[in-house]
């Protein structure tokens, strides 16, 4: 329940933690809009698709997460961005390169044929998805499952950003994506395997 919570807050969810929980529960609470009642809905049904053992490439599990997170938000949801768009950051506003479904795929391969650590390819991978905007909506939300599918694939607990450290990872998020030093990464990087990562004890040496 607190996954779905957690997730809710990329991309602007009102519901308290209590409502959430209802939703979970019933499909229904009080004093919450339709929207985000789906929205809701449609992340539990994107963590529950995690747990589904299907053997495909990362790239297509991606899409399919962002047909079900974004299946309310987006015009084309489950399709690799072909239009021009603008992000609002901290620092201000962000032009994501545009980049071919080839570009992605190829992307995702260099990622995950790194020799580091398995939890590293999935926060690469989420910062990946998150900075170059590559669905037309829910992006940052389909980057979390996405990496969470590579988590829980291997046993390595979850990926989680909590609202204590929301707004400090929002910070580092918005300097990464306006910038292009190597610092930067490593930054937000730390900081999601100090405060992100729940379920095992971990710290970035270990080669899990």
């Amino acid at each position: 329940m607190e996954l779905v919570y957690n997730a809710g807050k990329f991309e602007g969810l009102n519901t308290t933690l209590l409502q959430t929980e209802e939703i979970i529960k019933y499909n229904r609470a009080n004093n919450v809009t339709v929207d985000d009642v789906l929205t809701v809905v449609n992340l539990k049904r994107g963590f529950e698709m995690l747990l589904n053992d299907v053997q495909e490439p990362l790239l297509e599990t991606s899409k399919r997460i962002n047909r079900i997170v974004a299946s309310e938000d987006a015009l084309f949801p489950g399709e690799i961005r072909t239009g021009g768009v603008e992000v609002s950051t901290i620092q201000g506003r962000y032009v994501p390169p545009m980049l071919t479904e080839d570009e992605v795929n190829n992307q995702y391969g260099e990622i995950m044929n790194q020799e580091i650590s398995e939890t590293e390819k999935a926060l690469r991978l989420f910062l990946f998805i998150s900075k170059n905007q590559i669905f037309w909506d829910d992006k940052k939300r389909t980057a979390l499952l996405t990496a969470n599918k590579i988590k829980f694939s291997k046993g390595l607990g979850l990926l989680s950003v909590p609202e204590s450290v929301f707004e400090k990872f929002n910070v580092l998020l918005s300097v990464y994506y306006n910038s292009n030093e190597d610092i930067d990464v490593e930054k937000i990087l730390d900081f999601m395997y100090s405060n992100c990562i729940f379920g095992i004890n971990y710290l970035r040496k270990n080669k899990l």
